[in-house]
């Protein structure tokens, strides 16, 4: 009986994701060519999403932080931005959750965001990294949750 509950309680945790995809990167490297790219639909222009991207990475990875170049049309037009993404604290400790060998770091990307309208979107996330084969990135994932506000 209890495990049927925990099965309820766990399907019932993952009914507010909207959207996921994956990329995997062969031999855990990320290299300039390796472009994320993903298309979505937004059913509900009325309600609000949390946007997650995740990266899953080894302590291989020569840095302690990442450069990425997002672009998309979230906001009805083409956006660019570069952010930076830091695998450690101040105090040099890997800053995430450990899954087997590697550190899986989830970035909250926009809070509570409503798309102006209901349709199609995409997201492109690029690595602008000091070096084009980036070692110990062994994949992306891009989320999107209903938001509790």
């Amino acid at each position: 009986m209890s495990f049927f509950i925990f099965l309820f309680v766990l399907s019932a945790c993952n009914n507010d994701e909207i959207y996921k995809n994956t990329k995997k990167f062969p031999n855990e490297i990320w290299t300039y060519n390796d472009v994320f790219s993903s298309d979505f639909s937004i059913k509900q222009d009325t309600a609000h999403y949390d946007i997650f991207l995740g990266i899953n990475h080894t302590e291989n990875y020569p840095f302690q932080n990442i450069y990425l170049k997002i672009t998309d049309d979230f906001t009805g037009s083409l956006n660019t931005d570069t952010i930076n993404i830091n695998f450690y604290d101040k105090s040099g400790i890997i800053i995430g959750e450990k899954q087997g060998k590697n550190h899986y770091l989830n970035t909250l990307l926009r809070k509570s965001f409503k798309f102006p309208k209901s349709g199609n979107y995409s997201i492109k996330i690029e690595q602008l990294t000091r070096k084009d084969s980036l070692e110990g990135i062994s994949d992306i994932k891009f989320k999107i949750l209903q938001s509790s506000k």
